[in-house]
């Protein structure tokens, strides 16, 4: 390995929960910058020591922490899926920033940068409005944007909610949201075969009790509420325009419409004299740092951060 990890914890912003978080540190590469990675739903953030290893190589530390209702953020797996009683998708954007805070603190006067995946991108793009001074950069993956998608399921997820309580696992709406992830692919194996081709890293998931589970009613409607705040209008109006970001995704990932979403994403930054790139990857389901050819995926996202951090401008060109 190619880093020190350290872990620990700190106070959530709800109030009531303490978030576990992971710091990477390169043992044989110059420090040239920190990487925070904000994760996505039904997992944790060392699902990315694979990635963490190839940026500490690079001279970056890599850093995260479990997002509250995943990994070891929770009292228990009865836990899992659940962010707070009220306002629980704010508390994952400002857990977000007390992360970037402590990192900052700890190792000041570096560049910053935040990668976000899936519903950890939908948290990391809330963040670029609410804290646009923290970051040099911003690599969004995984993303989505449906407003009108977003506005059923807040309506949905409330009423499941007030019926059955916050706490109430359904399969049904489970179903309802995720079940035709797997529509356009043949002959699928598992219900989880959208996320990549690669069959060990779905397995693995399905076989992880902190992966494959399902989100409490409550959570449910955290996460159509971050989605409907990252699809409107006012989200891309207020994303600093000289930050870079980019956005990159697979054309056969359903989270993102199979690249009609983050097309959609990408003209509204567009329209609004945002500083962004995209990147479609043709056939990558929705794992990117977890598809068969992650590795190229890899070398794009490094080789994209580190024009941005040696404070080249203009689009990159892959």
């Amino acid at each position: 390995m190619a880093f020190d990890k350290l872990t620990g914890t700190f106070e959530s912003s709800n109030g009531t929960d303490k978030c576990a978080y992971y710091i990477y540190v390169p043992t044989t590469a110059i420090i040239r910058g920190i990487i925070q990675i904000s994760h996505g739903m039904c997992e944790y953030i060392e699902r990315y020591e694979h990635f963490a290893e190839f940026l500490t190589a690079k001279g970056y530390i890599v850093c995260g922490n479990d997002h509250l209702g995943h990994g070891n953020s929770v009292k228990s797996n009865d836990d899992l899926g659940y962010f707070s009683q009220k306002d629980g998708w704010s508390h994952l954007v400002n857990d977000l920033h007390r992360m970037t805070i402590l990192m900052k603190n700890k190792y000041p006067a570096l560049p910053y940068i935040l990668i976000g995946h899936s519903m950890g991108s939908f948290i990391a793009r809330l963040y670029l409005t609410r804290f646009p001074n923290e970051l040099c950069c911003a690599v969004i993956m995984g993303t989505g944007d449906d407003k009108a998608l977003s506005e059923i399921g807040v309506r949905a997820t409330q009423s499941v909610k007030a019926v059955k309580g916050e706490r109430f696992r359904s399969d049904k709406l489970n179903t309802l949201i995720f079940g035709v992830y797997n529509d356009r692919i043949k002959n699928s194996k598992t219900i989880y075969d959208w996320l990549t081709h690669d069959t060990e890293v779905v397995k693995k998931y399905m076989d992880d009790e902190k992966s494959n589970f399902v989100f409490t009613a409550s959570g449910f409607v955290d996460l159509t509420t971050l989605l409907r705040r990252v699809s409107s209008a006012e989200w891309a109006q207020k994303v600093p325009k000289k930050l870079p970001i980019i956005l990159m995704s697979g054309t056969a990932d359903p989270v993102g419409g199979y690249g009609k979403g983050v097309r959609n994403v990408y003209g509204k930054l567009i329209e609004e004299g945002c500083n962004v790139d995209i990147k479609l990857y043709p056939g990558a389901r929705h794992e990117l740092v977890n598809e068969t050819m992650k590795e190229i995926v890899f070398d794009d996202i490094l080789n994209w951060i580190d024009r941005k951090v040696n404070g080249l401008t203009g689009n990159y060109e892959f």
